[in-house]
């Protein structure tokens, strides 16, 4: 086991290394198209925390969190490993569904953009459904969104940062609170679809989104 950080800054060091790290590891598997399965989404926050914090990298938590300027509860830590395994058989369903032909998604027909849809939805389910367990101690958001990256990665598109900082973080926040009130993913899939249009750079993709579709 790699020794602790000395101090918050070589902490902070350390979990820059860490993001690189499984930014590169989230982009390898997607493209390796081996199953996307919740020992990956594991294996993300391992990565997070490879060299930071080891001893909490890949592992649920055992106490129970509040999050700071947020109504939302996350569920006893006792509850955390069976509500993980359940997001796991949803997430290996939804995958199922989604039927998908090499290169289809970047033919630019009709069907390409509903499968666009159809992927930029579960990415938003998938990172919903971590920031409602929150089953670590540190790093449910980092880990939600790469896990999000990975399920448009491995289906053919780009990558994305979600932008959550200054006035954008509260709007983030809203966008979530609204699934668990509402049920409501149009805010989210706005976020991600925001973020792949720059990403494209301005390369047409068409965008709709349907307000009463849920994922």
């Amino acid at each position: 086991m790699a020794d602790r950080p000395k101090n918050e800054q070589e902490l902070q060091q350390r979990e820059a290394v860490d993001i690189i790290r499984a930014s590169r590891f989230v982009r390898k598997y997607a493209h390796s198209g081996k199953p996307i399965t919740l020992k990956i989404i594991l294996g993300i926050h391992k990565e997070i925390f490879e060299k930071a914090r080891p001893d909490i990298g890949g592992t649920y938590r055992t106490e129970d969190i509040k999050i700071t300027g947020s109504k939302h509860r996350p569920p006893h830590f006792t509850k955390v490993p069976e509500l993980m395994l359940i997001f796991g058989r949803e997430l290996e369903e939804k995958l199922k569904k989604l039927v998908c032909a090499e290169g289809e998604i970047q033919s630019g027909t009709e069907r390409a953009f509903e499968l666009i849809d159809e992927v930029v939805y579960i990415s938003a389910w998938i990172h919903h459904s971590i920031t409602f367990i929150y089953p670590f101690v540190e790093g449910n958001g980092r880990t939600a969104r790469l896990s999000a990256n990975l399920i448009l990665e491995h289906y053919g598109l780009l990558g994305i940062s979600v932008k959550i900082e200054k006035e954008n973080k509260n709007a983030y926040c809203k966008s979530l609170a609204q699934i668990d009130e509402m049920g409501d993913y149009e805010p989210l899939v706005k976020f991600l679809y925001d973020g792949l249009m720059e990403r494209y750079d301005g390369v047409a993709m068409k965008y709709y989104v349907a307000k009463s579709k849920k994922v």
